[in-house]
């Protein structure tokens, strides 16, 4: 319950896995979000990736990764597809990356990670952003199913001529239709969303209004700060001191009491990636530390009894 967790990236290695789990451990760590390898893409060339091989050689590869993360009490509570998944006029393309969703459910069923992040897809014209990515789930559907995976999309944003504008499930009511048409079409809870903090910072959305609108379908998080005009992915609190003067700095407390509002028990998972890759690699331990020390504040304000949340 509300276990605190950061990515993968950075500090994780894959020729010493329990050198990395028993860091992650050391640094108060208790979940991993799991980022899977991405598929580059050239349209003159036949696509190649890690997931040509057989599902059964992909699962060895992993397989290590979920006993060392039990050693050290580590749970793999989510995990992050490869992105974009679908790309305009790009047939052979698509279709790949459906083999490659597939293959990643069948990976998360084996590590016991019950959420994968699968991008939606931003178009310019809503009716087709609807339709593409509406066709994009139902593809993935069945097999998620099958896994026991819960597929769960993320709001985005984009960037045209400088400017960052609104992506697909920046607003959530659009958030909620997706998660609610695509379980009705289920006939079960396949699909939930993953908040990212972030990016509704970004798009000056409130968050605790957000975050109130989804409700149950809130499955997982992306925690980051950033200046409201990039996407930082920092530690919290690291623009708050901006506030006064810059409207744009993330309203944190915002995202705490929504979080208390909605009852919300699942994992509280960072995406901070930069955080490591701006720091010398002898300071990696105490930034990691004092980013778990965060979460456990936030679990604790979480948590608190009604009328102990505010400060």
């Amino acid at each position: 319950m509300l276990e605190v967790g950061v990515q993968n990236t950075g500090w994780f290695s894959w020729d010493d896995l329990d050198g990395s789990f028993a860091r992650f451990k050391a640094d108060g760590f208790e979940t991993v979000d799991l980022g899977f390898p991405g598929v580059a893409f050239d349209p003159e060339k036949p696509i190649e990736s890690f997931y040509d091989q057989p599902l059964e050689d992909i699962l060895a590869k992993y397989r290590p990764v979920k006993e060392a993360a039990d050693r050290y009490g580590i749970t793999v509570s989510q995990s992050h597809a490869p992105f974009p998944l679908w790309l305009k006029g790009e047939d052979t393309y698509n279709a790949y990356m459906i083999m490659v969703l597939e293959k990643l459910c069948a990976v998360c069923e084996a590590i016991g990670c019950p959420h994968m992040v699968a991008h939606p897809i931003n178009r310019t014209l809503k009716e087709n952003e609807w339709s593409t990515n509406m066709e994009l789930y139902r593809a993935i559907l069945p097999t998620a199913k099958r896994h026991g995976v819960k597929i769960c999309l993320e709001n985005l944003f984009t960037v045209h001529t400088g400017r960052v504008l609104e992506g697909v499930c920046a607003d959530a009511e659009e958030a909620c239709r997706y998660v609610d048409a695509l379980n009705a079409e289920a006939g079960a809870e396949v699909f939930g969303f993953c908040f990212d903090v972030g990016h509704a910072n970004l798009l000056h959305k409130d968050l605790r209004r957000y975050i109130n609108t989804l409700g149950h379908r809130l499955s997982i998080l992306h925690i980051h700060d950033n200046d409201g005009q990039n996407d930082l992915h920092l530690m919290p609190y690291t623009q708050s001191r901006y506030r006064q003067v810059c409207t744009n700095a993330l309203d944190w407390e915002s995202f705490i009491l929504g979080l208390k509002d909605i009852g919300y028990r699942g994992t509280l998972c960072f995406e901070t990636f930069r955080v490591i890759r701006v720091t010398p690699k002898e300071l990696w331990d105490s930034s990691l530390t004092h980013l778990s020390n965060i979460g456990r504040y936030f679990r604790d304000r979480i948590l608190a009894p009604d009328g102990e949340a505010s400060e």
